[in-house]
């Protein structure tokens, strides 16, 4: 998470530039200062950037100049025309600018469109490119600057400049606003090093620095320096300058698109072309009858290689600890150093990887670190505790086949999806060692908070775990290769490690998808279908359910019901004890948008919460009323409607910086935008 960067370590910092500089250091010298806190709207960031640019910033002198900026469609702003009246650009030229025929041309959701832009130093010392905007029912200062305007805008800017740094209470409808969008002049060492443009660049879901400097053509240090960055970490909703030597061109705003498939081989030519069906079926009933004579092979070989290795168990004494002793038996490994079971030989064909990326345990190594299994190691269901060299584990029995699943663990590594340590096979029993989670299972924990038997979850300790969750799933969803959607997300698949820290498990349900891609290399929706249906009762999506469809947005429905489990301190059993489980939820989304009476949506939103939250400290209405509306839309039937798991972690970002005094405090107007901006948080 984004950190506040204390004005001691940036005066440091600073100080710390002007040393190198002044030492003879090549290249641009930095500008602005990065500002990721976006969502803190309660404090203002002066060191950071977030009120605007600085005019005087490394140099710059400049009174105004030509800029680009960078702005996704969405609904309704969906063509030219609408994004141009929506940041007070001129339409045709913003259509010129994307090599577009039409600035009516209704453009994709999501579609990258960059901006043409003059930049001025207002009377405030910042540089801003000034739009004006007609606040709608349920608007907020910060719904303004990061759903409307995507970032382009902070929330901290507008109070200062719209309010006089006034706090803000409630937006009037069809009050006129007018938004500072962020933009900034080359400095004079840039300008000197051949820079003609700073591109406010919105980063993106899956942004990397230097995956942006390659599309840009420009060096990852450049972007560092402008933007006074001290680490590669950026931040979606956020704005980056990108120092530009020529004008920038739409397609540096692209993914660049996966290389395409092999072309097919060509078969051989041939010199007649007789018919020769009666030779091919000849052929393919000897080749049939090959392959059942090797198979028939293969099972005897494999026979006599079972009965070689159970030999080998029972004259080293059968590797159970005596009764009664509690594991004080000696036991017997399956296998001993570099002699491996020949049933996990069986089960990995590529044993070699398995042995360089995980332990493979003696059986005698996991009843020496479980106390021979003891109950009193018992931590749920078949796991253990155990202890390897004074560090804590968690040691999972199972008599399921677990190839797939250890060749995916095997392969991840994400702070949010558990880490398998390492496994054992011993008389048709799998181990599975993973890292131990302190806290148990998510939903234990929600549960003995509710009974009083534990401090209950603060409301911004559920934000953290969701959007732990999120950002797990979203790594599987896009960053390992091949792609994977669990598949059986819940609350007892979600573990809490040290700092209440959420981790994913289970990943036996697991599977492959592989998705298209668009001429311009953006990825498209992804599913496969299956009959073979598992997961858990009441967090399993309808398509899935019903039709088999396997897809990302069935973990974004699960997600979803997991959302609600941390809203309402309740689990999916007495969710749906009472009928329809999002009856609630379905009901308190639409107060939130449309009703006019804010008291009874209030005390409907208060009977929605967790009691046990009330005595866990401060809980924004107005983060609450975003939650509200992220979990209905994640839950939605038509998969269609549900959000990607990208944006499902955008919005929870936002709403781990929405801060407040408590629940009866008053923030901004409570209301998200809801009806009245598509669909926005």
């Amino acid at each position: 998470m984004a950190q506040s960067q204390h004005p001691h370590a940036m005066a440091a910092l600073a100080f710390a530039v002007a040393v190198f500089l002044l030492a003879g250091a090549p290249g641009a010298r930095s500008q602005q200062p990065y500002g990721s806190e976006v969502a803190d709207c309660n404090n203002r960031h002066n060191d950071t950037g977030l009120l605007g640019y600085f005019c005087s910033r490394g140099g710059s002198s400049a009174p105004s100049c030509q800029t680009y900026l960078t702005f996704h469609a969405t609904p309704p702003y969906s063509d030219f025309a609408a994004i141009a009246a929506l940041l007070g650009a001129d339409a045709a030229g913003l259509a010129a600018a994307n090599s577009a025929a039409s600035a009516t041309a209704a453009l994709a959701p999501g579609t990258k469109v960059l901006v043409p832009a003059t930049c001025s130093c207002t009377g405030a010392a910042h540089y801003q490119r000034n739009a004006t905007y007609v606040a709608v029912a349920g608007d907020t200062l910060f719904v303004i600057a990061n759903n409307t305007f995507q970032g382009l805008s902070t929330c901290q800017a507008m109070q200062e400049q719209v309010l006089g740094g006034a706090p803000a209470k409630t937006l009037q409808a069809r009050q006129a606003i007018t938004v500072p969008l962020r933009c900034a002049c080359p400095s004079a060492a840039q300008g000197s090093a051949g820079v003609r443009y700073l591109v406010t660049y919105l980063v993106d879901e899956f942004d990397e620095l230097g995956a942006i400097a390659s599309r840009f053509g420009v060096d990852a240090g450049s972007i560092s320096a402008a933007n006074e960055m001290t680490s590669d970490t950026i931040y979606p909703f956020t704005t980056l300058l990108i120092p530009v030597k020529s004008q920038p061109d739409v397609s540096q705003l692209r993914s660049p698109p996966l290389p395409p498939p092999p072309p097919p081989v060509a078969p051989a030519p041939t010199k007649k072309s007789k018919n020769h069906t009666g030779v091919y079926v000849g052929i393919g009933v000897a080749v049939a009858v090959l392959a059942v004579v090797a198979a028939v092979v293969a099972a005897l070989a494999l026979r006599a290689r079972r009965r070689r290795a159970s030999a080998t168990v029972a004259a080293a004494g059968g590797g159970v600890a005596k009764k009664g002793g509690k594991g004080k038996g000696k036991a017997s490994p399956v296998f001993t150093s570099g002699e491996v079971s020949v049933s996990i030989s069986e089960a990995f064909s590529g044993l070699s990887d398995i042995k360089s990326s995980l332990n493979v345990f003696t059986y005698g190594e996991l009843t020496a670190a479980t106390d021979g299994f003891s109950p009193d190691r018992r931590v749920g269901g078949s796991v253990y505790r155990a202890v390897f060299n004074g560090d804590s584990a968690a040691v999972e029995v199972v008599d399921r086949d677990v190839s797939s699943e250890v060749d995916i663990m095997r392969k991840i590594n994400h702070l949010n999806l558990v880490r398998l340590i390492g496994v054992s096979h011993h008389r048709g029993r799998w181990y599975l060692v993973s890292e131990y989670a302190e806290h148990g299972t998510l939903r234990d924990c929600l549960l003995a908070g509710g009974a009083g038997t534990a401090p209950p979850l603060s409301w911004a300790q559920r934000v953290q775990v969701a959007l732990d969750v999120a950002e797990g799933l979203r790594y599987l969803h896009g960053y390992t290769r091949p792609p994977y959607v669990h598949m059986d997300v819940s609350s007892d698949s979600v573990l809490l490690a040290a700092g209440l820290r959420a981790k994913i498990r289970n990943f036996g349900g697991a599977r492959i998808i592989r998705g298209s891609t668009d001429a311009a290399g953006e990825r498209g929706e992804a599913f496969t279908m299956t009959s073979n249906i598992a997961g858990t009762r009441g967090y399993m999506a309808p398509e899935y359910l019903e039709h088999g469809v396997v897809s990302p947005k069935a973990d974004v429905y699960s997600l979803g019901v997991v959302l609600l489990e941390l809203v309402t301190g309740k689990d999916v059993e007495e969710l749906e004890s009472k009928g329809d489980p999002f009856a609630g939820l379905n009901t308190l989304a639409r107060d939130i948008d449309g009703s006019d009476d804010d008291d009874a949506a209030l005390r409907r939103m208060e009977e929605f919460l967790d009691p046990a939250m009330a005595a866990a400290g401060s809980c924004p209405r107005e983060a609450v009323a975003m939650m509200v509306r992220l979990i209905e839309r994640c839950v939605r039937r038509d998969a269609a409607g549900r959000p990607g798991i990208g944006e499902v972690a955008q919005h929870l970002l936002m709403l781990h910086g929405v801060s407040g005094d408590g629940w009866h405090s008053s923030l901004e107007h409570y209301r998200s935008s809801g009806a009245n901006s598509g669909e926005q948080l």
